[in-house]
Protein backbone atom coordinates (compact mmCIF):
# COMPACT_ATOMS: atom_id res chain seq x y z
CA UNK A 1 0.00 0.00 0.00
CA UNK A 2 1.31 3.49 -0.92
CA UNK A 3 1.69 6.24 1.63
CA UNK A 4 -0.36 9.44 1.43
CA UNK A 5 2.70 11.36 0.11
CA UNK A 6 3.16 8.86 -2.72
CA UNK A 7 -0.51 9.11 -3.64
CA UNK A 8 -0.30 12.93 -3.87
CA UNK A 9 2.78 12.93 -6.12
CA UNK A 10 0.94 12.37 -9.44
CA UNK A 11 -1.38 15.31 -8.71
CA UNK A 12 1.59 17.60 -8.14
CA UNK A 13 3.06 16.53 -11.47
CA UNK A 14 -0.20 17.42 -13.20
CA UNK A 15 -0.62 20.80 -11.50
CA UNK A 16 2.06 22.68 -13.52
CA UNK A 17 0.60 21.37 -16.78
CA UNK A 18 -2.89 22.50 -15.79
CA UNK A 19 -1.59 25.90 -14.67
CA UNK A 20 0.24 26.35 -17.98
CA UNK A 21 -2.89 25.36 -19.91
CA UNK A 22 -4.95 27.86 -17.91
CA UNK A 23 -2.34 30.56 -18.51
CA UNK A 24 -2.36 29.88 -22.26
CA UNK A 25 -6.18 29.98 -22.33
CA UNK A 26 -6.14 33.26 -20.41
CA UNK A 27 -3.54 34.77 -22.73
CA UNK A 28 -5.47 33.63 -25.81
CA UNK A 29 -8.64 35.24 -24.43
CA UNK A 30 -6.74 38.47 -23.75
CA UNK A 31 -5.31 38.41 -27.28
CA UNK A 32 -8.78 37.94 -28.78
CA UNK A 33 -10.15 40.81 -26.69
CA UNK A 34 -7.30 43.08 -27.81
CA UNK A 35 -7.91 42.11 -31.45
CA UNK A 36 -11.57 43.09 -31.10
CA UNK A 37 -10.57 46.40 -29.51
CA UNK A 38 -8.10 47.06 -32.34
CA UNK A 39 -10.84 46.30 -34.88
CA UNK A 40 -13.19 48.76 -33.14
CA UNK A 41 -10.52 51.49 -33.08
CA UNK A 42 -9.76 50.83 -36.77
CA UNK A 43 -13.45 51.21 -37.62
CA UNK A 44 -13.64 54.60 -35.88
CA UNK A 45 -10.42 55.76 -37.58
CA UNK A 46 -11.81 54.70 -40.97
CA UNK A 47 -15.03 56.61 -40.24
CA UNK A 48 -13.06 59.73 -39.31
CA UNK A 49 -10.97 59.53 -42.49
CA UNK A 50 -14.19 59.24 -44.51
CA UNK A 51 -15.54 62.33 -42.73
CA UNK A 52 -12.35 64.22 -43.61
CA UNK A 53 -12.71 63.27 -47.27
CA UNK A 54 -16.31 64.47 -47.33
CA UNK A 55 -15.38 67.76 -45.64
CA UNK A 56 -12.55 68.30 -48.14
CA UNK A 57 -14.85 67.62 -51.09
CA UNK A 58 -17.68 69.77 -49.79
CA UNK A 59 -15.37 72.66 -48.89
CA UNK A 60 -13.90 72.68 -52.41
CA UNK A 61 -16.84 71.74 -54.63
CA UNK A 62 -19.95 71.42 -52.51
CA UNK A 63 -21.58 74.84 -52.58
CA UNK A 64 -24.74 74.68 -54.65
CA UNK A 65 -24.57 70.90 -55.13
CA UNK A 66 -27.42 68.56 -54.34
CA UNK A 67 -26.51 65.65 -52.06
CA UNK A 68 -28.27 62.72 -50.47
CA UNK A 69 -28.45 62.98 -46.68
CA UNK A 70 -29.07 59.86 -44.59
CA UNK A 71 -32.05 60.28 -42.27
CA UNK A 72 -31.93 56.82 -40.70
CA UNK A 73 -33.02 53.24 -41.40
CA UNK A 74 -31.43 53.33 -44.86
CA UNK A 75 -33.52 56.31 -45.99
CA UNK A 76 -32.04 59.34 -47.76
CA UNK A 77 -33.32 62.79 -48.60
CA UNK A 78 -32.04 65.22 -51.21
CA UNK A 79 -30.57 68.46 -49.89
CA UNK A 80 -28.80 71.39 -51.47
CA UNK A 81 -25.56 72.60 -49.89
CA UNK A 82 -25.70 76.35 -49.44
CA UNK A 83 -22.89 77.18 -47.02
CA UNK A 84 -19.61 75.26 -46.82
CA UNK A 85 -17.85 77.61 -44.41
CA UNK A 86 -19.16 75.92 -41.25
CA UNK A 87 -19.98 72.43 -40.04
CA UNK A 88 -22.19 71.29 -37.20
CA UNK A 89 -20.11 68.84 -35.22
CA UNK A 90 -20.77 66.68 -32.19
CA UNK A 91 -18.83 67.57 -29.07
CA UNK A 92 -20.27 64.74 -26.97
CA UNK A 93 -23.22 64.27 -24.66
CA UNK A 94 -25.70 64.94 -27.48
CA UNK A 95 -24.27 68.44 -27.80
CA UNK A 96 -23.35 69.84 -31.20
CA UNK A 97 -21.65 73.08 -32.16
CA UNK A 98 -21.38 75.01 -35.39
CA UNK A 99 -17.68 75.50 -36.14
CA UNK A 100 -15.67 76.64 -39.15
CA UNK A 101 -14.96 73.79 -41.57
CA UNK A 102 -11.18 74.06 -41.06
CA UNK A 103 -11.63 73.83 -37.28
CA UNK A 104 -13.79 70.72 -37.70
CA UNK A 105 -11.12 69.15 -39.92
CA UNK A 106 -8.43 69.90 -37.32
CA UNK A 107 -10.59 68.35 -34.58
CA UNK A 108 -11.08 65.20 -36.69
CA UNK A 109 -7.35 65.01 -37.42
CA UNK A 110 -6.66 65.34 -33.70
CA UNK A 111 -9.08 62.50 -32.91
CA UNK A 112 -7.42 60.35 -35.57
CA UNK A 113 -3.99 61.01 -34.05
CA UNK A 114 -5.23 60.13 -30.57
CA UNK A 115 -6.89 56.94 -31.79
CA UNK A 116 -3.75 55.93 -33.69
CA UNK A 117 -1.85 56.19 -30.40
CA UNK A 118 -4.49 54.02 -28.72
CA UNK A 119 -4.19 51.51 -31.57
CA UNK A 120 -0.40 51.48 -31.22
CA UNK A 121 -0.70 50.82 -27.47
CA UNK A 122 -3.15 47.97 -28.11
CA UNK A 123 -0.88 46.49 -30.79
CA UNK A 124 2.07 46.57 -28.39
CA UNK A 125 0.03 44.80 -25.71
CA UNK A 126 -1.07 42.21 -28.27
CA UNK A 127 2.52 41.69 -29.37
CA UNK A 128 3.58 41.15 -25.73
CA UNK A 129 0.81 38.61 -25.16
CA UNK A 130 1.72 36.77 -28.37
CA UNK A 131 5.34 36.71 -27.24
CA UNK A 132 4.29 35.18 -23.89
CA UNK A 133 2.16 32.58 -25.66
CA UNK A 134 5.07 31.66 -27.94
CA UNK A 135 7.31 31.25 -24.88
CA UNK A 136 4.84 29.03 -23.05
CA UNK A 137 3.68 26.78 -25.92
CA UNK A 138 6.96 24.82 -26.28
CA UNK A 139 6.90 24.15 -22.53
CA UNK A 140 3.31 22.94 -22.75
CA UNK A 141 4.10 20.72 -25.74
CA UNK A 142 6.99 19.11 -23.84
CA UNK A 143 4.64 18.18 -21.02
CA UNK A 144 1.94 16.86 -23.34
Amino acid sequence: MRSVAEQKAPEKAETPKINIQEEVRSLLAQAEYLRSQIDAVNAVIDDLYAALEVLDFIAKEGAGKTVLVPIGAGNLIKAKIEDTSTVITSVGGRLSLEVPTEEAKKAIESRIAALEQVRLTLLRKLEEINRKINEILPELQKKA
